[in-house]
């Protein structure tokens, strides 16, 4: 059975706060370190970042640093860290990076919105966050249902590919009807990956969406949903596509952080490791 490794990579937040007792700038080197030791234990195609490279743009206490003082944390990551990653990369916006379309492909150098083909597969990246775009005041983003035009329009291009869809975030309760359409009556679509709520999780999406499978992809910054630090730490999900389907884990590399003060020792762990069968075959 032959099988593509990639790499899922969420909301890594360069950015003014430290977490877990390390600078921001050190969280990114320490990150950029994991996914090159990961690289040359275990070679893979790309590492697909899912949003929050910063906060950029953010509506709380000081505000996003980029209305504040016209710093683009999100240029700064691909600058000085992610240059160095061993694999290419790819980078999906999220709520704190609400650049608009021409600001942002001439930041990253791709689309808000973009597909690509990786081992057999049909990669759609779906930009949820497109409500506010280049805002004149602070604020985290408007969640904007998945374009289903764009979907369909991939989907036609690649008529024999199975599917992942992924993006920044899927709120359910904020789709349209449309979509949950779309997701049980296209079996293609094999899986749904997202970030934002900081949350390593498998979410069967229901009958009304074809029981597919939503996978949370973590956090390399801090702990979502009242998580303790201890039970979700920093790390990525580690993908492997085949002909069958997809197998997908969460990957915790071992790192020294402080907790509570003091020193906490982080073992390599793995979490929410699954198989989704392709839907399709």
């Amino acid at each position: 059975m032959k099988e593509t490794r990639l790499i899922f990579c969420s909301d890594v937040h360069l950015c003014h706060v430290d977490w877990y007792g390390r600078t921001s700038a050190d969280r990114m080197e320490n990150m950029v370190e994991n996914l090159n030791k990961f690289y040359d234990e275990k070679p893979y195609e790309k590492i697909i970042f899912l949003g929050d490279y910063s906060l950029d743009h953010w509506a709380w206490n000081i505000g996003g640093s980029w209305l504040r003082e016209g710093v683009s944390n999100t240029e700064n990551f691909i600058k000085d860290f992610a240059c160095r990653l061993k694999a290419p990369y790819y980078m999906a916006p999220g709520n704190h990076e609400q650049y608009g379309y021409e600001n942002w492909k001439k930041i990253t150098g791709t689309p808000r919105d973009d597909a690509f083909t990786l081992g057999g597969y049909l990669i759609i990246s779906c930009d949820n966050f497109s409500g506010i775009l280049d805002p004149d005041f602070h604020s985290d983003g408007e969640y904007t249902p998945t374009k289903i035009d764009f979907i369909e329009e991939k989907l036609a291009k690649y008529p024999d590919m199975p599917v992942i869809l992924c993006g920044h975030f899927f709120d359910m309760s904020k789709e349209s009807d449309e979509f949950f359409e779309l997701l049980r009556t296209e079996k293609r679509i094999t899986l749904l990956v997202c970030g934002h709520d900081h949350i390593n999780e498998i979410t069967d999406l229901g009958e009304s969406a074809g029981n597919v499978i939503l996978y949370h992809d973590g956090h390399y910054s801090y702990a979502g949903g009242n998580r303790a630090p201890e039970s979700l730490m920093w790390g990525f999900c580690e993908t492997l596509l085949s002909d069958e389907g997809i197998d997908i884990k969460f990957v915790e590399p071992e790192n020294t952080v402080l907790l509570g003060g003091k020193a906490h020792e982080h073992k390599y762990r793995e979490q929410n490791h699954v198989f989704v069968k392709r839907r399709d075959i």
